[in-house]
């Protein structure tokens, strides 16, 4: 067994984080399949605006409710496997969160009723965020997956997604909002009265209103929030969540796994591995490949020759990135130990179930490329102090 399919029994939650465009969301899927291949019932939660997850499983529509994949793959998942996807519903799991913490139907009311929520709900920076970590606790207290992978969303700052929530925490600490719900201050509101109905005017008839209304309403569910918001964060940190990070075989790739790594440490967070996708490295060129090449050269058509000439210089640069990304891994192994794993650029993007269960296969050690250095096994990552 691979350290990876060790992870996948093992682990309750992964986390999956990369900048854009490395084919993070096809990873997280692949893993997820790779995961129900093993015998687990797994499901893949993407918060991806693009809806790549859908693209990549070759499905016209994936929703808030889980869909099962199982019955497409056939052969492909044994007996007692699933796979299943869901794309959160950012608004219905907000409004389904609220309701869950209003203390009254009154209160709740006030808040699904103000058209402040609606601009909250869709705008307000993290909250999307945290609805998909609520979706992540909610799928994952009824017990119904044995392993849940969690497609964050693109970030310059890979693990910038779990600071997102904060914010949105913060927002019942902010003393403007505070001083919109304090009772003490109602004589001050209405001393202020004149300079309300100006901003009113500026922003719109009955905004500010709405805007006390919806922050009185929202501030009664602090309590409850923050509990919730705590909760998730014990899952995150605890032995059955890992996160892995998934990047392109290019130079900068160095810096940013260096910076994962510690922000990893730093959230008390266990690393679990790292997925190089689109390698090259995994193409090999033989003597028959050259001397057509020197043919069709000689014919005047080097466009083969020059194609090889290509991929050589790629394959050469990569393999210094492979080799400085090793010797990353390999100093922070005082702090953890990981997998390393390259997924080989394919002949066509993923689109289909089929194209994801040849990925999932090479992440399983199936027809991948060998990764470059010793063998690594899973180990938590300890927060600092």
């Amino acid at each position: 067994m691979s350290d990876l399919d060790t992870i996948l029994k093992e682990r309750q939650v992964i986390l999956t984080a990369g900048t854009g465009g490395v084919g993070k969301t096809t990873v997280s899927a692949a893993l997820a399949l790779r995961a129900a291949q093993l015998g687990r019932k797994a499901v893949v939660i993407t918060v991806d605006p693009a809806k790549r997850l859908a693209q990549s499983l070759g499905m016209a529509h994936l929703g808030d409710d889980p869909t099962d994949l199982t019955p497409l793959l056939g052969d492909e998942i044994p007996r007692g496997g699933e796979l299943w996807a869901v794309i959160p519903d950012t608004r219905r799991t907000f409004e389904g969160f609220v309701r869950s913490l209003a203390p009254s139907p009154q209160a709740l009311e006030h808040v699904m009723g103000n058209p402040i929520f609606k601009i909250f709900a869709k705008e307000y920076s993290g909250t999307n965020e945290y609805m998909a970590l609520k979706r992540l606790d909610a799928l994952h207290s009824t017990r119904r997956f044995d392993i849940i992978v969690l497609d964050t969303p693109p970030s310059r700052n890979t693990l910038g997604f779990l600071d997102a929530p904060g914010l949105l925490s913060r927002f019942f600490d902010d003393r403007i909002i505070q001083w919109l719900v304090a009772p003490a201050n109602k004589v001050m509101s209405v001393g202020m009265g004149g300079a309300l109905k100006i901003l009113e005017g500026l922003t719109g008839k009955g905004f500010l209103s709405h805007l006390v209304e919806f922050s009185t309403a929202l501030f009664e569910v602090r309590l409850p929030f923050a509990e919730n918001l705590r909760r998730v964060i014990a899952l995150l940190r605890s032995e059955s969540c890992g996160v892995v990070l998934v990047a392109a075989p290019a130079a900068d790739t160095v810096p940013d796994l260096e910076r994962f790594l510690g922000a990893a440490v730093e959230r008390g967070l266990a690393f679990d591995g790292l997925v190089v996708n689109r390698t090259y490295s995994g193409i090999s060129l033989t003597e028959a490949d050259e001397r057509r090449a020197a043919e069709l050269a000689k014919a005047g058509r080097p466009e083969l020759k020059e194609a090889l000439e290509i991929l050589s210089s790629l394959q050469g640069q990569e393999k210094m990135v492979l080799a400085d990304l090793e010797s990353c891994l390999n100093k922070a192994d005082a702090r953890r130990s990981s997998f390393f794993l390259r997924v080989p650029q394919l002949a066509r993007d993923v689109h289909t179930l089929v194209d994801l269960a040849q990925v999932a296969r090479i992440l399983g050690g199936d027809g991948a490329a060998p990764a470059p250095g010793k063998p690594r096994g899973p180990r938590r990552a300890k927060a600092k102090g």
